[in-house]
This record gives structure tokens, sequence and C-alpha cells, in this order.
């Protein structure tokens, strides 16, 4: 019997620590270690990317207003080698495939382009394993899209709130990816921020890549009108079948 309650109490301290969630460094990215900036001539890589226009606004880090961008950290599964980073999402649809930790933040008034951790902690849990290996990446939009990260992706597949804003008034952009394993970790959780080159816990989103804010395109009026005859055509057609 002793045996048994034994091993019944060492199955659940292995099966425990397997599925213990790990802890990364998300206190604020410093000024130096990471900020944001929009780019006022190219349209956001997730509605066809490349393509330029006037989009208005100066090119540059994102102003002092307090809560004028919100950003929020992603994961998925690490598939790379080598070191190899995982590709940003080049689709919505790409970008939906991410998993939202429930790690967010919105830009400060301290100094222009400097993003604000909401609730700061050095050992904010993730909800992966400890001793997995994610890619993450950080996901940053205007506050006219949403101020959450699910009612941004909600509101950037309907296109009837789309047409509600004026012509590329709303920012969305993707930091570099970058790769942690929380398994290495201190307490201080594994560093998310500030490196360039692989560390111990993987490679943290670096310094020499900022998130790139670029304007969404917003489908003119005449493009909604359209689409929305198109619906009702199809509607009538069916009940006179």
């Amino acid at each position: 019997m002793k045996k048994l309650v034994l091993t019944s109490i060492c199955t659940l301290a292995v099966a425990g620590a397997a599925f213990a969630q790990g802890t990364v460094n998300w206190t604020g990215p410093t000024f130096s270690a990471y900020t944001t900036q929009t780019n006022a001539t190219q349209f956001s890589p997730l509605f066809g990317g490349g393509a330029t226009g006037d989009v208005g606004g100066t090119q540059g880090a994102t102003g002092l207003a307090a809560n004028g961008f919100f950003f929020e950290l992603l994961y998925t599964a690490y598939t790379g080698t080598g070191g190899a980073l995982t590709a940003q999402p080049s689709t919505l649809a790409q970008l939906a495939t991410w998993t939202d930790t429930g790690l967010s933040g919105a830009n400060s008034s301290t100094s222009i382009g400097r993003d604000a951790v909401t609730t700061p902690n050095a050992a904010q849990t993730v909800p992966w394993a400890n001793g997995t290996t994610q890619s993450v990446m950080l996901v940053e939009w205007s506050a006219n899209l949403g101020t959450s990260y699910a009612t941004m992706l909600q509101n950037l597949n309907n296109a009837s709130f789309l047409a509600t804003l004026s012509p590329f008034t709303a920012f969305l952009g993707m930091s570099q990816t970058g790769f942690i394993n929380p398994s290495t970790s201190t307490t201080a959780g594994a560093t998310l921020f500030g490196n360039t080159a692989n560390g111990v816990n993987g490679q943290p989103i670096g310094a020499s890549t900022l998130t790139q804010l670029f304007a969404v395109p917003v489908p003119e009026p005449g493009t909604i009108a359209m689409a929305a005859l198109g619906g009702l055509s199809l509607l009538a057609f069916r009940r006179k079948k």
C-alpha cells in the first residue's frame, strides 16, 4: 500500500513538473531595447504588403499621447532549427493561428515610441509548459481598431467596421519574431526583450528591429456598396427559386 501511495505521489510530481507553466520577464521594454514607429508610405503586409500610397502622417516613432497604441505578446509552436526564426504572419488568417498569451500593454507618454506593459512583473506566467520552446512576437495596433487583441482581430475581419474609419488612419504592426524556452530561466523569468543574439533561453525580441506600424487600407464605400448589392442579388435569386 505504501509503495502504491509513493508511486502515485511521484507520478503526480513528474506530471506537475511536465505541465508546469513557464515564466518570462515581462517588465517594460526600455526605450533602448524596444520602441515602435509608424511607416507613412506602406500598407500593412497583412493587407497585401508592399503597396505604397499617400497614407498621411509622418514616418517616425509613435507620438507621446498615452494609450494611442496597444500591443500583445503572441506565441506559436517553434519548429525552426539552428536558431532560425519563425516567419512573421503575412495574412490575417495566419495571424489568427498565433495564440494570445494574455500579456499586453500600451504606449506610454514618457518617451516617444516607448511601450509600457500592463502590470509589469519580472516573472509573468506564460501559458505554455516549462521546458517547451515557443516562437514569440509582439503585435501592435492603433486604438481605433479596438483596445484588446481579440477585438482588434475581429474588427479587421469586419468590412463594415473598417468602412467606418477614415482612410489610412488605422495602424497595425508586428515585431520580429523570437523564440523562448523558459526551462532554464531564473526567478525573474526568461528574458523577452533587449538582446539581439541567442541567450540561455533562446532568442528574445531584439532592439535591432522595431515594430513597424503600417497603415491598414480601408475598403472604399463603393466596394462595400457593391458587396451589399451582390449579397442582396443572391438572396433575391434564392427566393425566386
